[in-house]
């Protein structure tokens, strides 16, 4: 009986009819690999040197899966049950309509960085954004990662790629007196109470968008964000949970905020469900409060800022405020502080003048105490 040879070990013999060497691996799937050569000792070299790579872990347990069967099984099984649902949206679609393309039939044990560098340059000499690109890179990357977990590729080629840099965009904030201006200016707007929690609250536009009444404790100014709205292709606009885990977080109002928002819901007469909806109860689409906003300025003859910007606009007031960053990283929900100082550098060298100022003044009263 012939014994079945065990993972890792191999053979050689001749095949007569074509009169070439045969060299065959067996690997830890159980499938071979052969290499052909004329001379006995190239296939021989090549086995010793594949024994040795299976040996450090060198080698794919897989190496026959395509780019194609490996995204489809990790969209499947990772994707679609790990993620949010825009951002399942968005990995599907970058990889149907832009990685597969290019690589879907290629064996995902031969893709390597200069095959990736040459895709994200033709995609920008297509027009590509460098921020859509670099998204493209991301999505890879992550995949390629459990590529590394599942035995099936042995590196990841991304390691090895520059991605392309997105030139950061610069915010665009109002100043406290032009906040003033277009809060008076839409004072009588069915949307006032919402802006007023987006600017003095710091809410994305599906979070304030999501705010239900049980949601708001009145007497301690509070509100427990819990819920955001978002539209999703396919679905609508649906109620779902916030953004990241940091923010689900407990936002308090300034007084004035807080009874504006009090008065609305008193107006509401209800005690539970979202606080804005539209005229037949169902969640608001937020691209239709970005663009009443937009008129809104406009109107206003406001300098044009993204409805986002306002909450950027929040944080710099408090942080021009002197608000300790700590604070505003809780409010914005950031993971990190060094998030929070990254994102409003801009803030940053008025403060440091301040703080030098300060140290005059300290230093000052030392050396006047002293002499």
């Amino acid at each position: 009986m012939t014994r079945r040879r065990s993972r890792g070990e191999g053979s050689i013999y001749y095949r007569q009819p074509k009169g070439l060497w045969v060299a065959k691996l067996t690997l830890p799937n159980g499938k071979s690999k052969l290499k052909y050569a004329k001379q006995q000792k190239d296939v021989r070299e090549w086995l010793v040197e594949q024994q040795n790579q299976l040996r450090q872990g060198l080698l794919p347990r897989n190496n026959k899966i395509t780019v194609s069967e490996f995204f489809t099984n990790y969209l499947e099984n990772v994707v679609r049950h790990n993620l949010r649902p825009k951002t399942i949206q968005a990995y599907e679609s970058l990889t149907r309509i832009h990685i597969l393309p290019a690589f879907g039939k290629m064996k995902l044990a031969d893709l390597q960085p200069e095959n990736l560098q040459w895709f994200y340059a033709r995609k920008l000499e297509q027009g590509l954004s460098k921020r859509t690109v670099q998204y493209i890179h991301s999505v890879i990357r992550r995949a390629l990662k459990y590529g590394l977990r599942w035995g099936v590729i042995t590196r990841k080629v991304t390691d090895f790629v520059d991605a392309p840099r997105p030139i950061r965009r610069e915010m665009s904030v109002y100043d406290f007196e032009q906040v003033k201006k277009f809060l008076e200016f839409v004072k009588e707007d069915r949307f006032y109470p919402l802006y007023i929690l987006a600017i003095f609250g710091a809410f994305r536009e599906g979070e304030v968008l999501g705010i239900h009444v049980e949601d708001c404790d009145l007497s301690k100014r509070t509100i427990n964000l819990k819920h955001a709205v978002q539209y999703q292709i396919g679905k609508g606009v649906v109620i779902t949970e916030p953004k990241t885990k940091q923010s689900r977080r407990a936002v308090k109002l300034p007084v004035f905020a807080n009874d504006v928002l009090k008065t609305y819901i008193q107006k509401l007469n209800k005690s539970q469900g979202l606080i804005f909806t539209t005229d037949s109860g169902k969640p608001i689409n937020p691209r239709f409060l970005v663009r009443k906003f937009k008129e809104a300025i406009e109107a206003a003859g406001l300098p044009e800022i993204r409805f986002h910007d306002l909450r950027h606009t929040s944080a710099t007031l408090l942080l021009q405020a002197k608000v300790h960053p700590k604070v505003v990283q809780e409010r914005l929900g950031h993971a990190s502080i060094v998030q929070t100082m990254d994102t409003y550098s801009h803030v940053l060298p008025d403060l440091q003048d301040e703080a030098a100022e300060q140290l005059d003044k300290l230093v000052s009263s030392l050396l006047i105490k002293s002499s």
